[in-house]
């Protein structure tokens, strides 16, 4: 998916895992190297509830950060990075980054990626 390559490229590499998910927690689309099945349908909620923390395949991450559209966390065992960055009304791309990651910084190049998709997917 070129927004996934656009996102792994202009975050110098850091985002390594991508993936599309409806706020019903349907998986419209991942990267081949995650499975958000199992845990779309709370990611999705955690946007709109303002969630503390959220946990990913068995990995919990605090909230550094939480608006309507968005959701930037920290794994607490140092294991990476995840973001959520609102698409359109009901759907969201998720995305993982390495631990060296700077939140923001990184927060900046999934949302450029999203709003790419807007009325694509």
């Amino acid at each position: 998916m070129e927004a996934y390559t656009q996102a792994y490229n202009d975050s110098g590499q850091l985002v390594q895992a991508f993936g599309v998910i409806t706020t019903s927690g349907q998986v419209l689309w991942q990267s081949n190297n995650w499975d958000l099945t199992a845990d779309a349908p709370a990611l999705a909620a955690a946007v709109t509830k303002g969630a503390p923390s959220v946990v990913q395949n068995q990995v919990k991450y605090s909230t550094i950060r939480t608006t309507p559209d968005s959701l930037v966390a920290r794994s607490v065992a140092g294991n990476g990075i995840l973001i959520l960055a609102r698409i359109d009304a009901d759907k969201f791309v998720v995305a993982w980054a390495d631990p060296s990651a700077a939140p923001d910084l990184v927060y900046v190049d999934v949302d450029r990626a999203a709003k790419k998709l807007k009325g694509k997917i």
